[in-house]
């Protein structure tokens, strides 16, 4: 039986001239039982249909900030906006979409998941610490080792989430300053922070797409290592299909 292909988009260092992605990603798609194959920000643009052609699955890895443009938004002021790398947002927006469109098994991580948002249609707070209106303001961004996880995250009752978990709640590690805010049509919220921030979306249509604002590949556990083998598995009943 031939290892489901996984694409892990990448980001660009536009100085040193070097892609770059932490092996972590790659590490935690080969235990799950798929093939990781490492996609170029820059060099792909033009070529989405021919990747998604020769992929099982996608995994849009994490990485700097999605340029306001592209969910109809003026960069705001008040905080420090992160790298934008606009040549791997119109990328992976319209890999995105050649993926949508085959039905194709996905998984966003960070970054990841507010691609998804903006590629499907809705939108992300530029900032949530200055967008966000917070009761309680948990901290998102861990001064806490990659691998320890510092806060909790509920999962709601009845997603395809709480199936692979198995549990109502669980703690996460975080790094981010961004998150989904409107919710794109045809997806759902299947996990909250206690701040109510959103910690992951699931489309209620396509078969795998799902999005998590958390690292699992930097926990190394099985517990997370269980949302890796749901999507590496239909990842290869797509191809099998």
């Amino acid at each position: 039986m031939k290892l489901p292909v996984i694409g892990i988009t990448t980001s660009y260092d536009t100085e040193e001239k070097n892609y770059f992605l932490k092996s972590s990603y790659a590490e935690s798609i080969t235990r799950a039982g798929g093939l990781p194959f490492l996609i170029p920000a820059d060099e792909a643009i033009g070529r989405e249909a021919e990747y998604a052609q020769a992929l099982s699955g996608i995994l849009f890895a994490g990485g700097g900030d999605i340029h306001p443009k592209y969910f109809d938004e003026e960069p705001l002021e008040g905080f420090g906006m992160g790298n934008i790398l606009p040549q791997r947002d119109s990328f992976e927006i319209r890999l995105y979409k050649e993926a949508e469109k085959r039905r194709m098994p996905m998984l966003g991580i960070c970054r990841g998941i507010q691609l998804i948002a903006v590629a499907a249609g809705g939108s992300i707070y530029q900032d949530i610490d200055t967008g966000a209106k917070r009761v309680q303001r948990i901290r998102h961004m861990q001064k806490a080792p990659d691998w320890c996880e510092t806060h909790t995250v509920s999962i709601l009752p009845d997603t395809r989430l709480a199936g692979i978990y198995g549990v109502e709640q669980i703690m996460t590690n975080s790094f981010h300053h961004q998150s989904v805010k409107n919710v794109p049509g045809g997806y759902r919220v299947s996990a909250l922070s206690r701040d109510g921030i959103i910690e992951a979306i699931e489309s209620v249509y396509l078969p795998f797409c799902i999005g998590v604002q958390w690292h699992p590949e930097r926990t190394g556990d099985e517990k997370t290592l269980g949302l890796f083998r749901d999507f590496v598995n239909h990842a290869l009943q797509y191809r099998t299909e």
